[in-house]
């Protein structure tokens, strides 16, 4: 059996534009050295993207990244996130828990009943229907041009992570794992799964999937942001990484959020477990990955085969360009008077502090690049995506064929 090639793509927010960029440059080096990728997985902002590519597997790898990427410079704050009417919703929600007003009251004077979220996403199912198209999506598994497309969510009523995969008929779907809690249903992919992948707690509130492991969903960052275990599990070989965050610990590279000698304020904190959340993952499974192929070629490990693995994402060194160039285009583009041009913007700058007077505008940066959604933004991050992945490394090797003897996933 031909080797499979496959596609893993981190959650990411708004910087998913970034990844986007990556991968104008990582998808056609893919396809020339390999194969364009035909088992594709995906995170939130990553799970958007792999499902918008099998949707546009019937076009060249370059024109699918193309267009990938003129689609995410479509996408306006606005339609993301309905600031004012949100902040208003929220903080009427809470002040009724807070006064201990019953649901039954709320609900008669149109007031929520609980905080389930702060911001309201439910306008965000129009921009994914616009940037998946979902027809051809489901056309493309049909006709084989792609084996499976999985979507990782967290599961709100076990914390454990489920995989939605489409498939199709020549790939099994992989059993419980016990071992990283992460449970494959099968599903014919749509809008709910990619929301509910994308529902970043306390932000959004959880996402109701029906069918099979019918339930309420949330963020499949929250357990599995880079979802490479899954990729092997569905018969991927080879596989391209595509995050935001570098493949090495953050220790290791010569940027900080902040100096040492600062206190951390609650953005700060915030800026470091949402770095947690993204990085720790891939950067622990791809670790983890390329020591076992180095057990490998040295014939120390019999159990497992090589599994060529492709990054695409920051340097270690350019870790914080991409919170740098938020802020950059936020101060060009919406500072000042120019703020009026995007209202929504200038809330959600200040909801994550990055207007916060006399206190140190990185963590607001950081934080404020995964909710950016903007066009200009976008075009930038995309370019700033593909000049870090034109300096990715093709990887040595890549299975010629599938040796079905040993196992396929570790």
């Amino acid at each position: 059996m031909a080797a499979r090639t496959g596609l893993v793509v981190a959650g990411a927010g708004a910087r998913g534009a970034y990844e986007a960029g990556a991968l104008t440059e990582l998808l056609p080096r893919m396809a020339r050295r390999w194969s364009a990728p035909s088992v594709l997985v995906g995170t939130s902002a990553g799970a958007l993207n792999v499902a918008a590519l099998a949707g546009l597997s019937d076009v060249a790898p370059d024109a699918a990244a193309a267009e990938l990427v003129a689609r995410w410079s479509s996408v306006r704050t606005d339609e993301v996130v309905a600031l004012p009417s949100s902040a208003v919703e929220a903080t009427a929600a809470y002040l009724g828990d807070l006064a201990g007003v019953p649901s039954w009251l709320r609900r008669l004077v149109l007031v929520p009943d609980r905080v389930t979220r702060l911001l309201d996403a439910d306008r965000l199912r129009p921009v994914v229907d616009r940037v998946v198209d979902w027809d051809r999506l489901h056309d493309a598994v049909a006709r084989g041009r792609v084996d499976a497309v999985g979507v990782a969510c967290t599961a709100a009523g076990t914390g454990g992570t489920t995989v939605f995969v489409e498939r199709g008929p020549d790939v099994a779907l992989p059993p419980y794992d016990p071992g990283r809690d992460i449970r494959y249903v099968d599903a014919r992919l749509g809008p709910d799964h990619l929301l509910a992948s994308a529902a970043v707690p306390v932000l959004f509130a959880p996402r109701r999937i029906e069918g099979e492991a019918a339930g309420w969903y949330l963020d499949g960052g929250v357990r599995l942001n880079t979802p490479l275990k899954p990729a092997l599990r569905l018969g991927a070989d080879r596989v391209g990484v595509v995050a935001t965050t570098p493949d090495v610990p953050f220790g290791e590279s010569a940027a900080a959020l902040s100096p040492a000698d600062r206190v951390p304020d609650v953005y700060a904190v915030a800026a470091l477990a949402l770095r947690i959340v993204l990085g720790a993952g891939v950067t622990e499974d791809l670790r983890t990955l390329r020591a076992v192929n180095a057990l490998v070629d040295r014939g120390e490990d019999r159990r497992h085969r090589r599994i060529a693995t492709w990054f695409a994402g920051p340097p270690a060194d350019r870790a914080t360009e991409l919170a740098e160039l938020a802020d950059a285009v936020r101060r060009r583009e919406y500072g000042g008077l120019r703020a009026l041009r995007n209202p929504s913007l200038a809330v959600l700058e200040r909801l994550v502090g990055g207007a916060v007077p006399d206190a140190d505008t990185t963590h607001g940066a950081e934080l404020l690049s995964f909710l950016f959604f903007d066009p200009v933004f976008a075009a930038a991050a995309a370019d700033l995506g593909a000049a870090h992945a034109a300096r990715a490394v093709a990887p040595e090797g890549g299975a010629a064929r599938r040796r079905t003897a040993r196992p396929a996933a570790r």
